[in-house]
């Protein structure tokens, strides 16, 4: 998470919907440029009177990854919270809960799903869900069940969104400046759609019903229907 006492903002942090990459970005806007070292995936918590930055590594810390927004609140006050622009980006649970899918794997198993027929991927994709072990953020972005951003930017417009943000902060739009992390984990070409089952796409559907119905998301016409059974 972010705070810029100098731009006024502040850039709440949600999960695998390239959080670490738009951080990195604003970064240098909340530490004094003189002792600003460049971009690293992870950083220690950095606080001054240009702002803060949230540590990318413990949550001991007071200000950490993923923070949620009523904890911010309480620790800068309505004053400041109210006049800042508060941001985050989203993106559609389904295509969210594949990529934290392949987020999980370990090694060896993400090496075996590399290599095998899609039905094996979607088969274990389908069982996978059934612990729904899923990348819930809402808690993050709302304050008692609200929403409590100024700016939503949609993953799947991330450049345009950014660069909308950017003009309402008075910040250069640098698009070659942002920068892809953790992306190496997915790693087949498959679009989000063709993992889904029937009963997997429910059991999507019912953890994020909020942000599907908010956000006007959905899964498409691509979802497979249940197997048969004799």
């Amino acid at each position: 998470m972010l705070i810029s006492h100098v731009c006024r903002f502040i850039y709440l942090k949600t999960r695998k919907t390239a959080g670490t990459s738009v951080e990195i970005y604003f970064e240098p806007f909340c530490i004094d440029p003189k002792l600003y070292d460049g971009e690293r995936h992870n950083r220690p918590l950095e606080v001054s009177e240009w702002g803060v930055v949230g540590s990318r590594g413990s949550a001991a810390d007071t200000w950490y990854n993923h923070m949620p927004a009523v904890r911010i609140l309480q620790l800068i006050g309505h004053e400041t919270w109210n006049s800042y622009l508060k941001f985050c980006v989203i993106r559609n649970p389904f295509d969210k809960v594949v990529s934290w899918f392949w987020h999980t794997l370990d090694d060896r198993a993400r090496e075996e799903l590399v290599r095998a027929d899609f039905s094996v991927v979607r088969n274990r994709f389908e069982e996978w869900t059934s612990r729904k072990d899923f990348p819930e953020d809402r808690f993050i972005y709302t304050i008692a069940g609200d929403p409590a951003m100024d700016e939503f930017i949609r993953y799947e417009r991330l450049t345009s969104d950014l660069q909308r943000v950017c003009r309402r902060l008075d910040i250069p739009w640098q698009p070659e400046r942002l920068g892809r992390y953790k992306g190496e984990y997915r790693r087949r070409p498959y679009a989000f759609e063709e993992y889904y089952t029937q009963q997997s796409a429910r059991r999507v559907e019912q953890t994020f019903a909020w942000e599907l119905e908010y956000f006007n998301y959905s899964c498409g016409p691509t979802a497979l229907p249940e197997p048969q059974t004799s």
